[in-house]
């Protein structure tokens, strides 16, 4: 009996040491997660408080990235960069993906749709 005990516990260390050699080659296989931040330019291409503290924490986040990638239109896309750049993201490892549309329509209230105002950060 002893002996057969022996054997059902060496042969579940054999196999928690291949699972566990399973579990991390499988977790090499899958991609790391991708970080996406989506800021709000406001009139004249500014930045607000709020997003410029989204681009901060982007920059912080994507310290050592490859890649990062902005989508949105050029009015807007120039001060997210230019605040990326500015906390430490690399100009080189910036990559711009330009957003064609037509221009920004000027409603009668003098706001635009944000839809027009947004550039995503992905990392």
């Amino acid at each position: 009996m002893r002996s057969l005990s022996m054997a059902i516990l060496a042969g579940g260390l054999l196999a928690g040491a291949a699972g566990g050699a399973m579990a991390q080659e499988m977790a090499s296989a899958v991609p790391a997660p991708k970080n996406d931040f989506v800021v709000f330019a406001e009139r004249g291409s500014a930045l607000s408080p709020t997003a410029a503290a989204t681009v901060r924490t982007a920059a912080t986040e994507a310290t050592g990235a490859r890649q990062v990638t902005l989508v949105g239109r050029p009015e807007n896309i120039a001060p997210v960069k230019k605040e990326l750049i500015r906390h430490g993201v690399a100009p080189q490892a910036i990559v711009v993906q330009q957003e064609a549309r037509a221009p920004i329509p000027q409603p009668a209230d003098g706001l635009s749709d944000p839809i027009d105002r947004r550039v995503e950060i992905r990392f």
